[in-house]
């Protein structure tokens, strides 16, 4: 397993601030396994981002996984920072310990608290540092971590490699007992410092000492030099790294490429090297999680199998005894088939007989009275008979007993197919546990967006932010600009529509999208008026002496408008140019491109339960259109592993109501729009 030090913690946390700018809030939060979480952060204007929060580590991920183990962790994790925003990420001192800063639009602040020492540990507190809610409950002699209870730090071990003096170190050389200490186990002890790492320090400081006891200060000091010049080039985030794979070629360790080829992979390894320390971690640990998440679902199957193989064994164990005995059986009745006299039950007493019967595991044995012949525990009265009668009655026993070996038999093939399909069922499980890499999005998708029927582009702000992006970003001579006479309307942007001969529909289209994105579906209208104005009409600055609210502008000139739009929407799954992708706008546009779609009206469930309606129809009127045989296609399993806050994310404000779900026209979503 992959363990993080100090100093490697330290490069990942710089890697993943350099890529979170402020403004990223958390949209929602999934439960992996018990103690790793996946965190979906989302911007305004921005590429959604994924978070990796475990007690391996903290990194982005490039992958996506099924909601697998809720937890009462996981349900304070979203009660109390689902919509925060990222304040900052933290590590304390050289320490294994992250601090994650949130806070709320009123102000409250919570905190995460990761510690990767030990079994690791995530811990979640108020912003005077309460514990609201602990992964692993701990109660030791210098520190307890129990809900309702202050969180504290434990104990410091050894000096901080990342804010070090030269005179801290000679403190550390003079005191170290045994003097004949190794260097090496030396620096590893007092500053936490990994193996991989203080080789290289050591090799670059060329000390010639054989152990702490004889260093000088002219070594220590290019000891010390070497740790900075290592601290320095860690704290640069463009760090290439290496993954080593195992004989399987499964990443199992990433290693820092501190200097061009100079790690060296195992001979029984093959390394990859990678554009970033990120990615490496990101390959190794996730493959670390698919492991656990596999060993965890296929616990059962792994039990049942244990019992047919034990079955199995049993049975085996079984027809062998019945071997050993119908051979022994049939040795004696061939031996006395081999005696010519007739002698009667007394001349089984000889000596001489007796003892090749005793050779074959065969003895009289005398039971009230009666004398019997008894040949592996099977016994054949002897009541005066014959050696041939007594003969005939035990090859007749030995072939009841080979019968038996057929069922036998055929009770294991039972056992055997039974075997088979469970390991089938349990690899199939083990194989969709990841569940690949997060598609790339195009830049339109941060906002509201659709295509129009007539294939036009159109994107619309989400809050005030957004809408301010769009017009200062995205707004070009040839497009058009939306807006609707209702409260809390969005800015709709068709482009290129005056370059386009027939755009009467897709102005029409993007018009009911500006309303029904508006407050009108929240209040519940059925109807309402939106105007389209040239690009030219868009004034970004208020008048002189006037205040203009983030995500407002001035419209100058004549204004066209578009009465008693209707209020309508609906939400579709469609294909891109190599990946679905999941859109909510006008139902005559996203009916005519989309695999299958649910046509939503205001009213019924609040944002969260129609959420988990949609999912739910998408689901089975997939399953209907591709059959039994397919249900493994692309599509389902893109609808399967569809978020709830996506779907949210996705779906207007306010109250909704699904009117039908079936499958659309299905025309492709275009790549170069």
């Amino acid at each position: 397993m992959l363990e993080l030090s100090g100093i490697e913690v330290r490069h990942l946390i710089n890697e993943i601030n350099s890529k979170l700018i402020p403004g990223y809030y958390v949209s929602g939060i999934v439960g992996i396994t018990r103690d790793t979480f996946l965190f979906k952060l989302h911007h305004s204007v921005e590429p959604d981002v994924s978070l990796m929060l475990s007690v391996n580590g903290l990194w982005l991920t490039r992958f996506r996984f099924k909601q697998a183990e809720e937890s009462d962790l996981l349900r304070y994790l979203r009660q109390e920072v689902e919509r925060a925003r990222i304040e900052s990420i933290v590590q304390s001192g050289s320490e294994r310990i992250i601090d994650l800063r949130f806070r709320h639009l009123d102000d409250r602040v919570v905190t995460i608290i990761v510690e990767l020492f030990g079994n690791g540990n995530v811990i979640l507190c108020n912003e005077t540092m309460r514990i609201l809610a602990v992964l692993n409950p701990i109660q030791v002699r210098h520190r307890i971590l129990k809900k309702g209870l202050e969180y504290h730090p434990p104990p410091t071990r050894g000096a901080d490699v990342l804010d070090l003096s030269f005179e801290q170190l000679k403190i550390m050389r003079d005191k170290t007992e045994p003097k004949n200490l190794d260097i090496l186990r030396w620096l590893g002890r007092n500053l936490s410092i990994p193996r991989k790492f203080v080789e290289q320090i050591a090799e670059r400081a060329k000390i010639l000492a054989p152990d702490i006891g004889h260093i000088s200060d002219d070594e220590l000091a290019r000891i010390y030099e070497s740790i900075l010049d290592l601290v320095a080039k860690l704290n640069n985030e463009n760090l290439r790294a290496i993954i080593i794979e195992d004989e399987k070629g499964k990443a199992r360790d990433a290693i820092i490429e501190l200097t061009a080829g100079s790690q060296k992979s195992n001979s029984k390894s093959e390394s990859i090297r990678t554009a970033s320390f990120m990615d490496a971690v990101d390959e190794v640990l996730t493959n670390e999680i698919t492991d656990r998440l596999g060993s965890v679902k296929t616990t059962e199957f792994d039990k049942q199998i244990a019992i047919i193989e034990h079955d199995i064994e049993e049975q085996n164990k079984a027809k062998e005894q019945v071997i050993l005995k119908s051979t022994s059986i049939r040795k004696v009745a061939s031996r006395l088939m081999s005696t010519v006299t007739d002698a009667n039950n007394e001349s089984l007493d000889n000596s001489s007989l007796r003892e090749g019967l005793a050779s074959d595991s065969a003895d009289i044995v005398l039971v009230k009275g009666k004398k019997f012949l008894e040949v592996s525990g099977e016994r054949v009265p002897l009541n005066g008979s014959s050696f041939a009668k007594i003969s005939s009655l035990l090859f007749e026993r030995a072939k009841e007993l080979e019968k038996a070996c057929g069922s036998i038999d055929v009770a294991k093939t039972k056992l055997y197919k039974q075997l088979e399909n469970l390991r089938n069922r349990a690899s199939a499980v083990q194989s969709k546990v990841r569940i690949g890499e997060q598609t790339s999005k195009e830049w339109y998708e941060r906002y509201r967006w659709f295509i129009t029927s007539e294939g036009l582009l159109s994107i619309g702000g989400r809050d005030a932010t957004s809408n301010s992006a769009i017009i200062r970003k995205h707004l070009a001579e040839n497009d058009l600009v939306f807006h609707a006479e209702v409260f809390g309307s969005p800015f709709f942007i068709l482009k290129g529509a005056k370059q386009s001969e027939n755009v009467d529909q897709s102005i029409l289209e993007v018009a009911q999208a500006t309303v029904s994105f508006s407050r009108a579906w929240k209040d519940g209208l059925s109807s309402a008026d939106a105007y389209w104005v040239e690009p030219s009409q868009i004034k970004r600055g208020a008048p002189t002496g006037q205040f203009l609210p983030k995500g407002s502008f001035v419209i100058e000139g004549k204004r066209n408008y578009i009465k008693g739009i209707g209020i309508n929407l609906a939400i579709g799954v469609s294909k891109a140019s190599s990946h679905y992708v999941m859109v909510c706008g006008p139902s005559s546009a996203i009916k005519r491109r989309s695999e299958i779609y649910s046509q939503l009206a205001p009213g019924g469930l609040d944002p969260n339960a129609l959420s988990k309606k949609v999912k739910s129809e998408l689901v089975r009127v997939t399953l209907g259109i591709l059959g039994i045989e397919k249900q493994n296609s692309d599509l389902l399993n893109y609808v399967k592993l569809l978020g709830l806050a996506d779907i949210t994310r996705t779906i207007p404000s306010g109250h909704s109501k699904i009117i039908i779900t079936e499958k659309g026209k299905s025309e492709a979503v275009g790549s170069g729009i």
